[in-house]
């Protein structure tokens, strides 16, 4: 789990299939929110769950591509955390932003392209916000817009590069407003794995996201 007093850490829970217990195991599903009261040991890793005092789920139930989105999402939180500490702005940002998207009524599907972006800020390679007409191509090794793409795999090309500024300068309850085709935000999609990959920030690569390419 990760927790905003903590950071990452992981709980043993006894007898959730119980009837007699109060603590079920639906409430460990990807994207729940707890409050609980936990125990925690210096000498042991695994702390344990004592009462869970409200349970809140992130998962949109009846819009397949918000499903698809949040399915993405949770893999994505799941490969990119490991700290063992506290960071509650990164915990304020999660919460935020899956809230947003499980009451989002209007489109969603730039929602995923958005919190990628914004997500770097916490995982320290948020991009040099340099774009202008002199430099319209956006370097993922460098993290920057450059002016010349010509024979670099890692440099986007001048359209998808326009995208990627809008979509760093748009508020993610506003990102729909970001006018892409579905091939384009295929090919942003995987610009941006590459980008996390570039810097090292996945702890292995991630399979839900040949779901978002069949939206």
């Amino acid at each position: 789990m990760y927790t905003r007093e903590f950071g990452l850490q992981s709980y043993l829970v006894r007898g959730v299939h119980s009837k007699k217990s109060k603590i079920k195991a639906n409430y460990f599903h990807g994207l729940m929110l707890l409050d609980m009261i936990a125990t925690h040991s210096d000498t042991q890793s695994l702390g344990r769950i004592n009462e869970i005092t409200a349970a809140k789920s992130f998962t949109p139930e009846f819009d397949p591509v918000k499903s698809a989105i949040a399915i993405f999402l949770n893999e994505l939180i799941y490969k990119t955390i490991q700290e063992t500490e506290a960071n509650p702005g990164l915990f304020e940002f999660l919460i935020t932003a899956l809230d947003l998207l499980s009451l989002k009524e209007n489109k969603a599907s730039n929602f995923h392209l958005s919190f990628m972006i914004r997500y770097t800020q916490y995982l320290g390679f948020y991009p040099t916000f340099n774009y202008s007409p002199e430099n319209r191509h956006f370097d993922l090794k460098e993290a920057c817009f450059v002016r010349t793409g010509q024979g670099q795999t890692y440099v986007l090309e001048e359209e998808l590069s326009r995208h990627f500024y809008e979509l760093m300068n748009s508020k993610l309850e506003v990102c729909e407003q970001v006018q892409v085709t579905n091939t384009q935000r295929k090919a942003l999609l995987s610009a941006l794995l590459d980008y996390y990959k570039w810097h090292r920030a996945l702890t292995s690569d991630l399979i839900s996201h040949t779901i978002m390419g069949q939206l």
